[in-house]
């Protein structure tokens, strides 16, 4: 089912990195990913992930391939802005045409966007307004959404992990441990994870540990209080947990580390986050899995949920939309998955070798149907 993947190389003339654009598809009018900066990159790594990029579209019935971009330089460096600046620049006639940009790794929709316009583009997501038809004020008006405040972070913020909370309350709803008292750890605390434990939150499934590069806190009861500990990263695998949510890097479990796990869920954020034979493992342990490309598709689901509908949404039915959405697909993998014997991801699979996206990138999304209260897709152009 995998299609051809085209890179695009470029060798910085000043620092001497390399940097790449992969794209992966069937020729779509439009190619979509994020754009990362990180140390120690190399090209199958770009390209592995536009071929999860291109899956999440897929599975979502989008008429859009799947980009990722991507420079090997370390983000900690002084000139990381200039950097960004002339990776883009190259990039201009795609950006131009038919490749539209999100953060990813190290990358900030603010930083992007920034970059963009000192390289003379009006955004990194300018391909979207010529693959959709959309005239400068209609297109402006739904780019404005992704710098808009909604729940405490802006949208841009809060979307990719918005998705990911959905899919991991349908991983509950699934295993069956449903309830407030649900023991949720989050690896990874950057802007996913943070938006992941914000929606979290908000559902009232407050997360009992999260972890960044440096500390793992936690809660516990001890003689009938909440009390909060700090303890090294890597001790978040040793602690009492019901669903572990994966939000930062890749291959972030072990194989001897899946061995020992005593989980009900394990949910994907992260690109490339778990390793096959690891995921394989789990799975043969009895453990649900919410593979990468569907807990991570949260980007490419909120940017259909702003530019596909006939009008513009406002913020917060972009995340109606997007976290029913999405909470609904994990609950169909893993009744497919239930109802063949097969793994999630096989399920995944299978959902998105259904789809036979044309037309327009973007135009299928939900809303909440006020007589039955369901959600419903329709498509741009169709009567709401």
């Amino acid at each position: 089912m995998t299609p051809h993947t085209q890179v695009i190389r470029y060798a910085d003339p000043v620092e001497g990195w390399r940097g790449w654009l992969a794209v992966c598809g069937e020729g779509h009018r439009l190619a979509a990913g994020g754009m990362r900066v990180q140390a120690g990159l190399e090209e199958e790594t770009v390209a592995r992930l536009a071929e999860a990029m291109w899956l999440k579209q897929r599975l979502l019935g989008l008429a859009v391939d799947g980009a990722k971009a991507g420079i090997d330089r370390d983000p900690s460096l002084p000139g990381k802005r200039e950097a960004v600046c002339r990776f883009l620049a190259f990039l201009r006639p795609h950006l131009l045409d038919n490749v539209s940009l999100g953060p990813d790794m190290n990358m900030t929709w603010t930083e992007l966007e920034e970059s963009a316009r000192q390289v003379g583009l009006v955004s990194v997501k300018m391909a979207v307004a010529k693959a959709q038809g959309l005239d400068e004020v209609d297109f402006s008006a739904r780019l404005r959404l992704l710098d808009t405040e909604v729940g405490g972070a802006t949208l841009a913020q809060r979307r990719a992990g918005h998705a990911l909370a959905a899919a991991t309350m349908a991983a509950i709803d699934a295993a069956g441990i449903s309830g407030r008292d649900v023991r949720i750890g989050i690896q990874g605390f950057g802007t996913m994870g943070r938006a992941t434990a914000m929606s979290l939150t908000d559902s009232g499934l407050t997360p009992t540990s999260v972890t960044d590069e440096h500390t793992c806190l936690h809660v516990h009861e001890e003689e009938g209080l909440t009390v909060p500990d700090a303890v090294p990263p890597q001790r978040l695998y040793d602690l009492p947990l019901d669903v572990l949510v994966l939000a930062a890097c890749e291959d972030l479990i072990s194989v001897d580390q899946a061995a020992s796990l005593e989980l009900s869920a394990v949910v994907v954020g992260a690109n490339l986050g778990l390793s096959p034979p690891v995921e394989e493992l789990l799975h043969r342990r009895g453990i649900l899995v919410v593979p990468d490309f569907v807990g991570g598709c949260g980007g490419a689901a909120s940017v259909d949920a702003i530019f596909g509908p006939p009008t513009c949404p406002t913020p917060t039915e972009v995340l109606d939309s997007l976290g029913a959405r999405v909470r609904a697909l994990v609950g169909s993998m893993f009744e497919v998955a239930r109802a063949r014997d097969i793994t999630p991801r096989e399920a995944a699979l299978a959902l998105a070798d259904r789809q036979a996206p044309i037309g327009k990138p973007y135009g299928a999304f939900q809303r909440n149907d006020p007589l039955s209260g369901e959600y419903v897709e329709l498509r741009a152009g169709t009567e709401r």
